[in-house]
């Protein structure tokens, strides 16, 4: 499950939280030749806000740490993948059991496999929308707390006698 690390932002309601997101390292994690040619997105100033679940009752400018369930990027991608390729394959399958019927001047067969297309698109969306509602990142961990953050950023702040 990928884990990211973060601050809250601000709270949505009692039960979510807005997380700033922002790397500490720019690029990919192992991998600084890949990050050159592909990724220009992870900068060291490059920010991202994730709504997430907060079970915790985190509050606004504690250190938290995300999980992500992958399960649920698999659901997302079947959803979006998946759902299109299927509906494409029942399409032509229809359009074999139909034969060489003639609907409007055109084969029943186009008509069978593009509006199977457009019909597997709009499902997997839906699907996507309504399943993604319920798969937040979560609040597993606060790792230090605002009051925390404060002190050490009080200590760093204080001239040393």
């Amino acid at each position: 499950m990928p884990e990211y690390e973060g601050f809250v932002a601000s709270l949505i309601d009692d039960a979510r939280a807005e997380v700033l997101i922002q790397p500490e390292r720019e690029g990919i994690v192992g991998a600084p030749a890949v990050s050159a040619k592909v990724c220009h997105c992870t900068s060291s100033s490059s920010q991202m806000i994730m709504e997430a679940l907060n079970p915790l009752q985190a509050s606004v400018g504690d250190r938290v740490v995300l999980k992500v369930e992958a399960s649920a990027l698999i659901r997302n991608v079947g959803s979006l993948v998946g759902l299109p390729v299927l509906a494409l394959g029942l399409g032509w399958v229809i359009s074999l059991f139909l034969g060489d019927t003639v609907l409007l001047g055109l084969p029943i067969t186009f008509f069978c496999i593009f509006s199977s297309l457009p019909l597997g698109v709009g499902a997997g969306v839906f699907l996507y929308r309504h399943w993604s509602r319920e798969n937040l990142p979560t609040i597993t961990r606060i790792t230090k707390t605002r009051q925390e953050m404060a002190s050490i950023f009080g200590e760093a702040q204080s001239p040393k006698v």
